[in-house]
């Protein structure tokens, strides 16, 4: 009886002292900094980028979250991801950065967080069979000695790094880069086409949009130049300028249509821009074509039964799901997929200079093609295996170096016909040789536009290319990290097959094996056993 009753007692001493164990583990865990990230892009661990910018951090800098407690799924776990965000900046912060949060309706502090322009949202709760609303808070506002930038409301927590340290390096930040967008030629503008693209942008960088016509020069302050798709002509003046531009160290990104689509006709046009030899004397070009690949997306298609229409998705060849990166190169290095659709090839058939480099940006899949003008477009058209014979087509690109001057041998310059030729600002001189640059070269242009707004890869490849082109590094290995579309790889109706095959048959072959084997073995057992 004794024995029973102390048996019962260690038992329940043991179960006792678990149960603490595990107590104490989860409230050391809770407090600790600590974690292990496996993802591929440590999408849960803090970037290089964000830890530098700490770093560079030497006075207080305040975090407020104003979030409401037991917000309904799926907020109610945005909370403690911010919470173990913020305790990764703050251990890189040699004790600059300081949070708390808030429950403004429980703390009074209401007035508080408006002040500070977080408003307060409506959340719906199903409740006794029933959705009601409730108003609660989900902001940040970060203060850094007069200076505040606020997060009026987390929608998610996909990019809240990115949100936070882009907030951050404003604050401490003492100059805004300057970007130029070109208009006058056809080109989509902050009230037609890149209001999306401006949006997005001007978070981060002043834009400008500017007639090249009517400027003796591109004001100096303009760090970067952007030519998007522009449909008519560039007169010699608008080429000059970029030329100039780029000979004094200026980064152009052109990016380009070289074909009109009208997908409701069906028809394919060319596009004149006058930019091809200003390209080619740099040692790139654009082709007349449109890219196909047999790792595509899928767009829906109407067709007509009878009396009725029915709506199905089919594989559109023309609408490339990009997955072939240059995996060295900052602006798509970190990307997984990229969706484009009618994009040209580049045309790699020009000399560059000794000192320049070009490397391909992104090309197409191991399967691929290439249609020339006139082409059919339609969803309808079937395609063959032998219209993907070609491979790694190349669709964007990157030149680096020192360019020579497109106008090195032209005696007789364009003259400038704008409008303040009676100003006596003079026009400079023209330069032969230019300092080192940076181009980028696309051939598509509307995979920025507005159309393309629910596509967040193609907004991520714009303010890559334009941190590129400023030299800002440390915000684009954050943002792209967070684009994780994964594309399956394009493989042979062979290895399709094997691997078909595989699963089907592979498995229970490998348990007959084992069976056989155990089988094997109690026989030899049994046998050992018998004598």
């Amino acid at each position: 009886m004794v024995k029973e009753v102390k048996t019962k007692s260690t038992a329940g001493l043991l179960i006792v002292i678990v149960l603490a164990i595990v107590v104490i583990i989860n409230l050391i865990s809770i407090n600790l900094f600590s974690r292990a990230d496996l993802t591929d892009n440590n999408i849960y661990s803090l970037s290089e980028a964000s830890r530098e910018l700490m770093s560079e951090l030497n006075d207080r800098l305040t975090v407020k979250a104003y979030i409401t407690d037991d917000l309904p799924a799926p907020h109610n776990g945005d909370a403690r991801y911010l919470k173990d965000l913020l305790d990764d900046y703050r251990a890189y912060s040699d004790g600059y950065l300081h949070y708390e949060f808030i429950d403004p309706a429980k703390e009074n502090k209401e007035e508080e967080a408006m002040g500070y322009r977080i408003p307060p949202l409506q959340f719906n709760v199903f409740r006794n069979d029933k959705t009601e609303f409730i108003k609660g808070y989900k902001g940040v506002v970060l203060i850094y000695g007069d200076k505040q930038e606020v997060l009026p409301f987390i929608e998610n927590t996909n990019n809240l790094e990115y949100d936070l340290s882009r907030a951050i390096r404003k604050l401490i930040s003492t100059e805004i880069p300057k970007i130029g967008f070109t208009m006058g030629n056809g080109e989509p503008d902050m009230a037609q086409g890149l209001q999306t693209a401006y949006e997005i942008l001007q978070k981060e960088y002043r834009v400008q949009f500017m007639n090249l016509e009517n400027l003796k020069y591109i004001p100096e302050d303009i760090q970067a130049l952007f030519v998007v798709a522009p449909t008519e002509d560039m007169s010699p003046w608008e080429l000059y300028l970029i030329d100039q531009f780029i000979m004094r160290g200026g980064r152009v990104a052109f990016l380009l249509n070289k074909v009109d689509v009208n997908i409701q006709q069906g028809v394919v046009t060319p596009v004149v821009n006058g930019l091809d030899k200003l390209l080619n004397s740099y040692g790139i070009g654009i082709k007349e074509q449109l890219a196909i690949d047999l790792q595509c997306n899928m767009i829906p298609v109407t067709r007509n039964m009878g009396q009725f229409q029915m709506q199905s998705m089919a594989r559109y060849p023309f609408y490339l799901a990009i997955a072939n990166f240059d995996r060295e190169n900052p602006i798509v290095k970190d990307l997984n997929r990229l969706d484009i659709m009618f994009v040209s090839p580049l045309d790699l058939n020009f000399p560059v200079n000794d000192g320049v480099e070009r490397r391909i940006l992104f090309a197409s899949s191991e399967q691929s093609g290439i249609r020339s003008i006139p082409v059919d477009i339609s969803p309808e058209k079937q395609y063959e295996q032998s219209d993907f014979m070609m491979k790694n087509i190349p669709l964007g690109a990157v030149l680096t170096g020192n360019f020579d001057s497109y106008y090195i041998q032209h005696e007789q310059l364009p003259e400038y016909q704008g409008p303040d030729t009676l100003s006596e600002t003079p026009i400079p001189e023209k330069i032969d040789h230019g300092e080192e640059s940076r181009l980028v070269v696309i051939g598509n242009g509307s995979f920025v536009s507005d159309d393309y707004r629910r596509s967040a890869g193609s907004f991520v490849v714009l303010l890559n290319i334009a941190d590129w082109l400023t030299q800002d590094k440390g915000l684009i290995s954050i943002r792209s990290k967070q684009v994780t579309g994964r594309t399956l790889r394009v493989v042979s109706d062979g290895t399709k097959n094997f691997v078909k095959y595989l699963n089907m048959f592979g498995m229970p072959f490998l348990v007959i094996i084992i069976g056989v084997i155990r089988w094997q073995i109690k026989r030899s057992a049994r046998k050992g056993n018998a004598r």
